[in-house]
């Protein structure tokens, strides 16, 4: 794994992206330099081309790391990025003509990429499955992370991990010596690059000086729960030591970039507000029509360092939806939510109002979601952590929202509070726009955002 701007990404999956786009451009400049067009005048235009391309694949949650598929899904799946690939290369030509688009080599050769994309595609999948650049790692301990990871690493081939497990059984300090010599065979016969540490309890069982060894001859020793945090991009609340948080890396949030967010969330929210005036219009009057009660949905939220805020929602429910059960959690598919209100959260539509609590500083665009009080006291209880959640301001999108399905219980609240502390630990402008990104892809394939 490579680290870019605090992210995480597979170095398979990165050597192949750049080697993808690099003979995509090549492709396209083929013959322009001694063509009758100008080299220079074509650059931008070849450039677009493959910027369009990646976005079409992005659209069609066919972006690296690439899901396996079976012939008959690939083809279905990358026919169908193809043509949003068509829709928005003829968008660009609409909003940008160029005398370049006319010149005939430019078109012979857009005619033939679409084949050199999916012959590519196609190779790096079939390596993928033939584990021809997996990296063998070692997972020593019988600790519940290990078995996270396992699990992880078996069923998500992308990553490019093929993991051995060490039980590492010491009944007695007299096993030590034995242990070790059946690691260091399974280090050398497999070559092993990476081991994992997951184990119940470190003290008195680890051949430190041994490790030191290895680690010093090129072989990474990492902590269980900090690669379960890199491959998954959540913290692991219950394997991580409360040593880890205070002196580990992150939660290093610079007051210059706190300038930069909330700049960004001014900025953003006005031209939002101004933008959205139709669907305020529009929707109210459709919300007026759909089912009784006021347009919009008012409710205490518990914001910043737990300061208490109202936050602002087209109204998706109807007005008397906890008239008699009370406060209870949101779910997929809620009864209570009316037909318009189903649709407006297909889309984030409900949301749209959330605009004014950002331009007012009680919300971020970015950050974990803003919860009720009356939750909050019983996830404070439950959940060792969930306090650091209100040391940034709560987003009208976020990391766990991207990543994680609608919470309807404790358990999940814990999932989405891991996904949380990721995003906090890590906060960056290159994260806050990479769950801009995904929120505008959910949103756009219209499966709705979790």
């Amino acid at each position: 794994m490579i680290r870019v701007f605090k992210r995480y990404f597979s170095i398979r999956n990165s050597v192949y992206f750049l080697l993808e786009n690099t003979l995509l451009l090549t492709f396209l400049l083929w013959g322009t330099a001694v063509g009758s067009f100008n080299t220079g005048v074509a650059w931008p235009y070849m450039i677009a081309v493959v910027l369009i391309t990646e976005f079409a694949l992005y659209c069609s949650e066919l972006k690296l790391p690439a899901p396996r598929f079976s012939l008959m899904e690939f083809a279905k799946e990358h026919s169908l990025a193809i043509l949003w690939w068509l829709l928005f290369l003829l968008l660009a030509y609409l909003v940008i003509p160029s005398s370049f688009a006319a010149w005939s080599p430019f078109w012979f050769k857009l005619a033939l990429f679409p084949f050199l994309l999916i012959g590519l595609r196609l190779g790096y999948q079939l390596l993928v499955t033939l584990h021809r650049w997996d990296t063998t790692i070692l997972i020593i301990g019988s600790a519940p992370v290990a078995g996270l990871l396992k699990n992880i690493l078996f069923y998500d081939k992308s990553l490019g991990f093929r993991a051995l497990h060490f039980r590492w059984d010491l009944t007695s300090p007299d096993t030590l010596a034995e242990e070790w010599a059946r690691l260091s065979t399974i280090v050398a016969e497999h070559k092993i690059k990476k081991i994992v540490i997951a184990l119940y309890e470190r003290r008195g069982q680890l051949p430190v000086e041994s490790l030191l060894n290895l680690r010093v001859q090129g072989v990474e020793v990492v902590d269980g729960a900090s690669f379960y945090e890199e491959i998954s991009g959540k913290i692991l609340i219950h394997a991580v030591r409360p040593s880890n948080l205070i002196f580990g890396e992150g939660f290093s949030h610079l007051n210059f970039a706190r300038i930069i967010k909330r700049g960004l969330d001014i900025s953003l929210s006005s031209l939002g507000l101004v933008l959205a005036v139709p669907f305020f219009m529009i929707l109210s009057i459709l919300i007026k029509l759909d089912s009784k009660g006021p347009v919009f949905y008012r409710q205490e939220r518990v914001g910043e360092k737990g300061k208490p805020f109202m936050l602002v929602k087209f109204r998706s429910m109807r007005h008397d939806a906890e008239l008699r059960s009370g406060p209870v959690w949101a779910r997929r598919d809620d009864p209570r939510v009316t037909r318009i209100g189903r649709f407006m959260r297909s889309k984030r539509l409900d949301e749209i109002p959330q605009l004014i609590n950002v331009f007012k500083g009680e919300m971020s665009f970015v950050g974990p979601r803003p919860e009720r009080a009356v939750f909050v006291d019983q996830l404070r209880r439950g959940i060792p952590f969930y306090s650091l959640r209100f040391s940034v301001k709560p987003g009208v999108t976020g990391w766990a929202q991207v990543k994680y399905r609608y919470g309807a219980t404790e358990k999940d609240a814990l999932e989405k509070l891991q996904y949380d502390l990721y995003y906090i630990k890590h906060l960056s402008f290159f994260l806050d726009i990479t769950i801009i990104f995904e929120t505008l892809r959910v949103i756009f394939s219209g499966k709705g955002v979790h």
